[in-house]
């Protein structure tokens, strides 16, 4: 069952709302609905503690995808945070596995990219989803890289 939970601006990093179960259409419905603008003039105000986020979440599948705005309009860019679980094996190969945390965060400037992603996390295609963000991990680097040398 997907799920999803809300981040506002002065809460602390591990502070969530959550909102209940959830399909596709529901959660682009609650993304179009967060007071972006607000939370983010908020935000620059303090200038401190996580963005104010949207977080898609499978419990089952032990991951979450979280959404924060950047500009006051869903047009403008995102910035994106993966999360999975995987199963790590100990030294060796030997002993217990355990879980570890893997995040990918990352920057889109297209919403279509954020509407795919979503589709893909709330379908359940994780390969597919994996591929595409990776794929768009490295475009933001190579972006944040092109804008570094700029300044220079």
């Amino acid at each position: 069952m997907l799920t999803y939970a809300i981040q506002k601006t002065g809460y602390d990093y591990e502070q969530l709302d959550p909102q209940g179960s959830v399909d596709y259409d529901g959660f682009i419905h609650a993304l179009e609905r967060f007071p972006w603008a607000g939370q983010l003039a908020q935000w620059n105000d303090e200038q401190s503690g996580p963005l104010p986020a949207l977080v898609l979440q499978d419990a089952e599948a032990r991951r979450e995808l979280w959404i924060s705005a950047l500009g006051t309009t869903l047009g403008d860019s995102f910035q994106l945070n993966a999360v999975s679980m995987r199963e790590k094996k100990g030294w060796f190969g030997m002993g217990k596995p355990k879980a570890d945390r893997e995040v990918v965060t990352f920057e889109v400037q297209a919403r279509g990219d954020v509407d795919r992603l979503c589709r893909l996390f709330c379908d359940g295609e994780y390969a597919q989803l994996d591929e595409d963000v990776a794929r768009l991990a490295e475009r933001s680097r190579e972006a944040e890289e092109e804008r570094r040398r700029r300044r220079m």
